[in-house]
């Protein structure tokens, strides 16, 4: 059976390299993994062909690629509903692993979200106007920390939203017949940025049995959820939902390292063979799994 594969970074647009190099170790962790299981059909950008022994193509192609496939997964920014829509046209063809496009208009807006699962789970108030006290304003359509900043004022097509202090978390879970939980993580967070991830989350059992549960109350809510979905989780005295990303996300380049097995593994129903914890860094590195420019992501062994 034939997947098509697209990851938007390494298959789509340019965008900063900061960014691409998450997106090319996510493309190479994927492709790797769903090679056991699938002949694996995609086309990158030129800049990653020699890297990746791949033919150059464009997102207009989109189409030609999908209609010689039984199945896609395809991994994008919510920015301008780029993952809606790339998921919109997909699902005319053939069989998604991800999750639906219904699903995505969801999770792609944070306000929608926040209308969603207020009344499911606990979440920092949010509003379309400003809020009392110390509080953030957020584009609702963004990904990856763009446009996060304290405010004291709210622009067009942003949110509000309460301040959270406390440990950055994120919960991957595998939904199909059942929900599992296959990992914790510990976001790496700088200025509202993503700089990397601790794998598992250092935390306690019960600490993490608390955020567990608050995510899986969370993908409960949206119908259409499937496959690989990440929840993010502020834990200050209580676990707050603070997104559901309905795509893969980052810290799933670490699993091989950490559990033993790849993510497709895990969404072909494997479970973890070992548990070593490891911490994915971007930064300058000579020794990494992916670099574009001057950016580099390596997974090191954490004591």
């Amino acid at each position: 059976m034939n997947l098509f594969l697209f990851e938007y970074a390494t298959c789509g647009s340019k965008i900063p390299d900061s960014i691409a190099v998450e997106g090319l170790a996510m493309f190479k962790t994927l492709f790797r993994g769903f090679s056991k299981y699938y002949r694996v059909l995609s086309f990158v950008r030129e800049d990653f062909c020699e890297e990746l022994g791949l033919p150059a193509g464009k997102i207009e192609d989109l189409e030609l690629w999908l209609e010689k496939c039984d199945a896609f997964l395809i991994v994008a920014p919510e920015d301008d509903l780029t993952l809606f829509k790339l998921t919109k046209t997909a699902e005319k063809y053939c069989e998604n692993l991800g999750s639906s496009s219904k699903a995505i208009s969801i999770t792609s807006d944070k306000w929608k979200l926040y209308k969603k699962l207020k009344n499911k789970v606990l979440m920092p108030k949010t509003s379309k106007k400003k809020l009392e006290g110390s509080f953030i304003i957020k584009p609702r359509i963004s990904c990856g920390g763009e446009g996060i900043t304290f405010s004291n004022s709210v622009p067009k097509d942003y949110i509000a939203q309460e301040y959270i202090k406390g440990k950055n978390l994120s919960v991957s879970l595998i939904l199909d017949e059942d929900i599992r939980i296959v990992s914790v993580n510990e976001q790496i967070i700088e200025n509202f940025r993503y700089k990397g991830a601790v794998v598992p989350a250092r935390i306690d059992d019960e600490i993490a049995l608390e955020v567990c549960n608050a995510a899986i109350d969370a993908v409960e809510a949206i119908k259409g959820l499937k496959g690989y979905v990440g929840v993010d989780i502020v834990y200050a005295d209580q676990a707050y939902v603070i997104e559901v990303n309905a795509r893969i996300t980052t810290p799933i380049v670490t699993f091989e390292k950490a559990y033993g097995v790849n993510v497709a593994d895990m969404i072909k129903g494997d479970s973890p063979k070992f548990f070593r914890r490891q911490i994915l860094e971007k930064g300058d590195f000579s020794d990494f799994i992916a670099k574009v420019g001057n950016y580099s992501l390596r997974v090191t062994p954490l004591e």
